[in-house]
């Protein structure tokens, strides 16, 4: 089995108490403490879902260094 792939958030999301899974090879939070603590959190204030293991963006060529920076 391969290791799994982490997100940019992954650090944030076991910092905060996420249990993490593996889904579609990469680790990522299922839920953090209570389901129904979470319902109840983003109807008081907002949610967010890390979506960054969705895409890739692929930049080749000679300045791709330079456009990334």
């Amino acid at each position: 089995m391969s290791e799994l792939k982490r997100t940019p958030l992954r650090g944030f999301h076991a910092a905060h108490g996420a249990r993490l899974v593996d889904f579609a090879g990469w680790e990522m939070p299922v839920q953090y403490r209570s389901i129904l603590e979470e319902h109840k959190a983003v109807r008081r204030t907002a949610g967010l879902f890390d979506v960054s293991h969705m895409g890739e963006v692929d930049v080749q060529g000679p300045d791709a260094a330079r456009f990334l920076n």
